[in-house]
This record gives structure tokens, C-alpha cells and sequence, in this order.
């Protein structure tokens, strides 16, 4: 039985890794002996003690002529009478009050343990399997801010504690996945006895090196990271299994619960599994730049944003709504630091754009960002909007999102014509507002006529952006943040209105 205690301390049982021969002999085998003395009362734990130092001399030798013969890394232990240490009861004892030594500084007799509901001879109340739950501040004590009755708050026994640090240990080992910078723990949770079966699936397939095991797809897919997580495999369950997300920080050797996010059924994951491949069959071709939450990580900067980025997380599992406005200023905060470098022909403020995009949508086919277009859009654009524009809903955001394609075309005519882009400048930094929009559309129609290329198609788009401007409100409720997202997404999808008008004037 080897379990690791303090580097400078001693172990919970004689058995240590040999570092240097002597230091560990003297200080993890004899040390353990001397600490078990004074705390237990068995006679002949102090005659081995007494051996092990009598006979100390002897004993390094000879283990020291065993280490000569191999290279390998060793451990070094004990056997009594020719029993392992963990046939020995007085040893199990032992090894038992040094793993509770620390829990059972505050501790109860005689009374029922939280998690088996049994009366128990001994119960703790400070458990630190999970390092959160501390003792540290007023609200988490009970009993008149007695520390001594604050084992009222979470009673737990001894056999339930050693059975709560083996799910640590299994969940440690088979369900922590990374996420951005952060760390978190999938727990599957039993709803209904029905379940048992897929639950025993599930811990088997993670447990057998995830083969041989009747899945439901060849390889798992996730929308968390590029990374296989267990979410693919859930999503085609039913609602017998639950999962619970929780998100943990550790600072040395203190944790912090970051998010828990309970009770995520599978038809939840299956819902974002189909959003996901609804956004990736509009914005990409098939098997290119598949969707997950780094598109969303991308707009919420590590170490910055990491409250509002865990705030959209936790609404995306729970279908929780957000409003465009939330979004719009982190969208823009990006899309504007790489849009300088645009007119030199980088390409990152376009593959950026798309990202924006195809988060928009994602969270609009997850129920999270509200589809405002759901009414009927009449048009030539009608169709285009009710496949792109959920959140396209008035006149105002509709010319907007055309006049951002109009003015990609003409930065495209420029670059194939002068091998640059200077219109650019008129854009403002995309930090236009209403007054600048409106005026921005005879600056496009002009420059169109100067180059001759103001072709039947973009008459078609301009008269429809000005039929829009006519429509709206005098007063636009919108950002700048918002009006310039539209702005930038008419842009990235210039390709797609080209097309509608293409067909128009085919027709």
C-alpha cells in the first residue's frame, strides 16, 4: 500500500520511493514508525521501530547492494512475518488514522452521516477531498458560529469519505478534459434506475481504453474543443443520465468553483450537436473548420473576458437567452483590431468576420441568442435573411447588412483594378454611426461610376438599400457596436447577396 504524503513529512504507510537510500530509509521508513508511536498504542509497532534503528547499518548495506544490481527506479517497503503490510490489521489501522488524521480534527460521535444516511461511530465535518469547501469564513458554519459543531453542516463517515476520494481519483483520471485555459470535471449523474445500463456503458467504455464498446458514432466529436470529449458520445442517450459540468481553478493548494453547470440532459447535447452542423453546412465547406467554442474564445480574451466567456458557456447548456447587444462590443473589439491591416490584402479581419458569424448563428439554432426574423421578409432578400439574418429583423439592419456587401464589392473591384483597397479609409475604423451609414452608400454608388463598373447588379442593391433607409425609423435603437457587426457581416457575405442579385438579373 503506497500512497504519497508530504515531500519533507513522511508517507501514510512505510512504503516510499528511493530517492538517496538513506534519506529515505531514515526518513520515510523509520520517520513513519516513530510518528504511529506516538500516536497509537501497539507494542510491536515500537519493536520494529527499535530494529529498524538498531539494525540500521546492516540493512542500508544490504539494500544498497540490491539497488547496485538494477538501473530501474525502486521502492522500498516492508513484509512481517512474511505478510504484506496490507494483510496486517494493525497496519490498515494505522495506515487509516494518518489519511484521517487531518478530517478527523473535527469530527462528531455517534451520529448520521449525510451521505449513507446511517449512524455511524464516527463522522467528520471538515472533508477536504474537494478543497472549495472550507471552514475559513462565517457563512459556512452552522451551530451559532461554533466551529466546533460545524460538522453539522456535511457529517460524512469514514467509509463514505474513502468511497468520495476514489470518485475523485476515477473522475481525475478518466472525465477532466481542458477548455481555454481553464480545467473541468464531466460527472455523469443517474436520474432514473432505468439508466444503469447506459451509465455501466458509459464508465466502461471510459475504463477499457475506449474500445470494444457498442458507441454510438466511430469517433466522438465535440463542440468544446477540437478534442474527443465524452459530450459526443451522450448526445444520442436518452434522459435516463445527466451530466454536471463543473469548472474548477486551483491555486496552490486551494480550489475555486469557476461554474457548475447541473443537470445537462442528452437532448440538450444533441440539440448543440445539430446547431453545430447546421453553422458549419452555411459558413464552410463539408469537413473544413468544423465548429466548437474556440470560435466563442476568440471574442472573450484569456484573462480579460473569462467571467463573460463561462457566463455564455453555462447559458449555451441551460438555453438560457442572450441579446445581440451583449455580444456586439466583443464581436467589434476584434473584428476592428484586425480590420487595419485589411487593406493591405490580411486576411485575418475575413476569417474573423466568419468566426463572428458563425457563432451568431450557432447561438441562434442553440435557442440562446433570441431569432428575431421571424417574420415574414418580403423582397428579393427575402430568402437570404431567413437563412442568415435572424437577427436582421428591421429595415434599418436589413440596408445595413446589403450596404457592408455593396461596399465589399467595390473594395474588390479596387483591389482587381489598382492591386489595393483605399476605400477602406472611408469606413471609419468600422466605428461608424447612423449619420455616417446613410452617408455612406452615394460615397459606394459614386466610386462604382468612377471605376465604370456601377453594373445593373448594383443598381438593383443600391436601390433596394435606399428603399430600406426610407423604411426605417428615424432614430435606429442600435449601437455603433451592432450597427457596425451588421456592417462587417453584410461584408463577409457580399458572396451570397451577389448571388441573389445575379439570379435577378438572369431571370
Amino acid at each position: 500500500m503506497f500512497r504519497s504524503g508530504s515531500s519533507r513529512g513522511i508517507n501514510y504507510s512505510p512504503t516510499a520511493k528511493i530517492t538517496t537510500i538513506e534519506n529515505t530509509y531514515e526518513q520515510k521508513v523509520v520517520g513513519w514508525f516513530r510518528k504511529v508511536n506516538r500516536m497509537m498504542d501497539y507494542p510491536l509497532f515500537r519493536s520494529i521501530e527499535h530494529i529498524l534503528v538498531q539494525q540500521k547499518e546492516a540493512i542500508l548495506q544490504e539494500l544498497k547492494d540490491k539497488l547496485s544490481l538494477s538501473s530501474d527506479r525502486s521502492l522500498v517497503s516492508l513484509k512481517i512475518n512474511g505478510a504484506y503490510l496490507y494483510d496486517w490489521e494493525p497496519f490498515q489501522d494505522a495506515f487509516l488514522n494518518l489519511i484521517n488524521e487531518k478530517d478527523m480534527e473535527l469530527s462528531a460521535r455517534h451520529q448520521v452521516c449525510s451521505i449513507c444516511g446511517e449512524r455511524k461511530d464516527t463522522v467528520i465535518g471538515k472533508l477536504s477531498v474537494f478543497r472549495f469547501y472550507t471552514l475559513d469564513k462565517p457563512g459556512f458554519i452552522t451551530g451559532g458560529f461554533n466551529e466546533a459543531k460545524a460538522w453539522r453542516n456535511y457529517p460524512v463517515c469514514l467509509a463514505c469519505k474513502a468511497q468520495i476520494e476514489e470518485g475523485r481519483r476515477f473522475i481525475e483520471s478518466h472525465l477532466q478534459y481542458r477548455f481555454y485555459g481553464f480545467s473541468y470535471l464531466v460527472i455523469p449523474k443517474l436520474l432514473i434506475p432505468n439508466g444503469e445500463d447506459a451509465l455501466d456503458e458509459l464508465l466502461q467504455y471510459l475504463t477499457d481504453g475506449k474500445k470494444d464498446i457498442r458507441i454510438h458514432q466511430e469517433q466522438a466529436d465535440s463542440f468544446m474543443t477540437t478534442e474527443e470529449d465524452l459530450l459526443g458520445l451522450m448526445q444520442d442517450y436518452d434522459n435516463s443520465l445527466s451530466l454536471q459540468l463543473l469548472f474548477l481553478q486551483r491555486v496552490q493548494s486551494a480550489e475555486r468553483i469557476l461554474l457548475l453547470i447541473e443537470d445537462v440532459l442528452p437532448s440538450r447535447i444533441s440539440e448543440l450537436f445539430q446547431a453545430k452542423r447546421v453553422t458549419e453546412s452555411l459558413l464552410y465547406e463539408e469537413g473544413n473548420h468544423p465548429f466548437h467554442f474556440g470560435f466563442i474564445r476568440t471574442f472573450f480574451r484569456s484573462g480579460v473576458y473569462d467571467k463573460y466567456f463561462l457566463q455564455v458557456v453555462e447559458y449555451v447548456f441551460h438555453k438560457k437567452a442572450l441579446s445581440m447587444a451583449f455580444f456586439a462590443p466583443f464581436f467589434m473589439e476584434q473584428l476592428r483590431a484586425d480590420f487595419y491591416d485589411y487593406e493591405t490584402g490580411d486576411w485575418s479581419f475575413v476569417n474573423k468576420t466568419r468566426q463572428a458569424l458563425a457563432v451568431m448563428i450557432f447561438l441562434e439554432q442553440a435557442g440562446v441568442l433570441v431569432r428575431k426574423g421571424e417574420k415574414t421578409v418580403q423582397g428579393k432578400f427575402a430568402q437570404l435573411f431567413d437563412t442568415y439574418g435572424g437577427q436582421l429583423e428591421s429595415p434599418e439592419k436589413q440596408a445595413v447588412f446589403l450596404l457592408g456587401a455593396l461596399t465589399q464589392m467595390l473594395l474588390d473591384i479596387q483591389q482587381q483594378k489598382r492591386g489595393s483597397k483605399p476605400f477602406v479609409k472611408q469606413l471609419m475604423g468600422l466605428k461608424m454611426d447612423q449619420r455616417s451609414i446613410k452617408g455612406l452608400l452615394p460615397k459606394v454608388v459614386g466610386k462604382l461610376e468612377e471605376y465604370e463598373s456601377y453594373y445593373a447588379s448594383h443598381r438593383q442593391l443600391a436601390e433596394e438599400i435606399s428603399h430600406l433607409f426610407l423604411s426605417s425609423s428615424p432614430r435606429w435603437k442600435l449601437s455603433i457596436d451592432e450597427l457596425n457587426f451588421y456592417f462587417a457581416c453584410g461584408m463577409n457575405l457580399s458572396w451570397k447577396v451577389k448571388e441573389v442579385v445575379s439570379n435577378k438579373e438572369e431571370k
